[in-house]
């Protein structure tokens, strides 16, 4: 649930969970909605008045004029008219000097909507993320006329009160979002990606894909080592290094979007589910959904699409 205040140019998000409060406090520029996974903010000029935000969220920076200069663990980056900034979770910019009419729009993403659309695509996505750490992303000029449209539909969608379907919608849009930006981010970086990075980073590429490409990701991250030739502990200290996440948290999301998305898009039971997933048995499974979702399988199947 979503409710705002709206005072002063104050605006309270208040995201309830489990029956327990959060909010979110923007000052200083209009918002035009905020519906906690997926938010968009026009007319931004200090991109520092969005933190604390919601965790796990990436950041679209799209600059409408002017130029400012960023800085994040201790790399600078600058973003001006005709590009985009991609800012990964856990990672805060600081602002530094800009010109005075900076302004910018922002998607602001919950991984786990991006993970759902981009199942196929992932690895592309991954690379921008969690590689570059800051991506700045020169858009060519009939992209970038696209992309405030597509900015300017997903705003519509979520601030619509028309019932009919807006989930689905609000999907589709954001997905054929995604998928423009991942082609600007595979093309501006070249086929071969891979020549670009240091082996660290390779082999931590290669173990997001090796979890995005396996039916059962929920494996002893021994199995994942292994087949790095490398040691658990090793592919640990990767996955902290370049994501903040230990390897147990990857391998623990990627298997809850499976959860998610064989209960809500597909017709197989549960039972079948659970054994698809590599789950011993349905009680096993019926626990691992209550501790990563809060509700028990049947429970989340039948809720409605708006409470994902």
């Amino acid at each position: 649930m979503v409710i705002f205040a709206h005072q002063n140019f104050l605006l309270m998000a208040y995201l309830t969970k489990k029956d327990q409060m959060r909010y979110i406090e923007l000052g200083g520029f209009s918002i035009d909605l905020n519906d906690g996974d997926i938010v968009a903010l026009d007319g931004v000029k200090k991109i520092s008045q969005l933190y604390p935000q919601k965790p796990s969220t990436t950041l679209i920076v799209m600059c409408c004029k002017g130029s400012r200069k960023f800085s994040a663990n201790g790399q600078s980056i600058e973003i001006g008219e005709g590009s985009l900034l991609l800012c990964p979770p856990s990672l805060r910019l600081v602002e530094s000097e800009g010109s005075h009419d900076f302004e910018c729009r922002i998607l602001s993403i919950s991984d786990h909507i991006i993970r759902g659309l981009l199942r196929d695509k992932i690895a592309v996505w991954h690379h921008a993320i969690y590689m570059n750490q800051l991506n700045l992303i020169n858009i060519p000029s009939v992209c970038g006329d696209e992309f405030f449209f597509y900015f300017e539909l997903i705003r519509s969608k979520l601030n619509s009160e028309n019932a009919a379907a807006p989930f689905e919608i609000l999907m589709a849009l954001t997905r054929a979002f995604l998928l423009e930006l991942c082609c600007i981010i595979k093309n501006a970086n070249g086929i071969d990606i891979e020549h670009k990075m240091s082996q660290g980073k390779v082999i931590f590429n290669r173990f997001l894909s090796l979890i995005s490409n396996s039916p059962i990701k929920r494996q002893p991250i021994t199995l994942y080592a292994g087949k790095l030739a490398i040691t658990p502990k090793y592919l640990t200290m990767l996955c902290l290094k370049y994501s903040n996440k230990t390897a147990s948290e990857w391998v623990a999301q990627y298997t809850v979007e499976d959860i998610r998305f064989y209960l809500k898009s597909t017709d197989l039971s549960i039972k079948e589910i659970s054994a698809r997933l590599g789950f011993s048995n349905m009680s096993h499974f019926g626990s691992y959904v209550r501790k990563h979702l809060g509700i028990s399988p049947s429970e989340y199947r039948y809720t409605s699409n708006d409470k994902l």
